[in-house]
């Protein structure tokens, strides 16, 4: 099976899109860490809370390089943090992470980032959704998601719109 570590973006957003169930159907097991629990749980006016217990395929799972998280800490929030220390240790196959300091540390680390447009590209091309441009205009539009034109029509040609 495989395993991926989580940051809270992600999930946020494909929450929003009303489109979480594509992540075990691309990716098995979503590991986040306490952090990003927190941050899930706690939600804000947007997006809303999220209900964890209602999502059977996130283990919530605390990293154990505590100078790691210290490191990291210097540079990234503590769910970005928390996130990547914790993929050092299980070495998942992706992080999905959004942020760009967040993935130019990921990669630093030897991690392979992938942020949520990755994912829709990947829903898309495995036929989890049927188009792309929509969701990305909801995700700027109603969650201020930041894309730029450029990266914009690379998802959309990589997605093949």
């Amino acid at each position: 099976m495989t395993v991926v570590v989580s940051d809270t973006s992600p999930i946020v957003c494909l929450a929003h899109l009303e489109l979480l169930e594509v992540l075990p159907r691309l990716f098995g097991a979503v590991l986040i860490p306490p952090a990003v629990a927190n941050e899930l749980r706690a939600g804000s006016d947007r997006p809303p809370k999220i209900d964890l217990a209602a999502l059977p395929f996130v283990e919530i799972r605390a990293p154990s390089d505590r100078d790691l998280l210290q490191r990291l800490l210097a540079r990234l929030d503590v769910g970005e943090a928390e996130a990547l220390a914790l993929a050092v240790e299980v070495k998942p196959d992706v992080v999905l992470i959004d942020e760009r300091t967040g993935r130019t540390v990921a990669s630093e680390l030897g991690l392979l980032p992938l942020g949520v447009l990755g994912v829709l590209i990947r829903a898309k091309r495995r036929g989890l959704v049927s188009t792309v441009a929509p969701l990305l205009t909801r995700l700027v539009e109603e969650l201020d998601f930041r894309i730029s034109a450029d990266v914009a029509r690379q998802v959309l040609n990589l997605s093949g719109e």
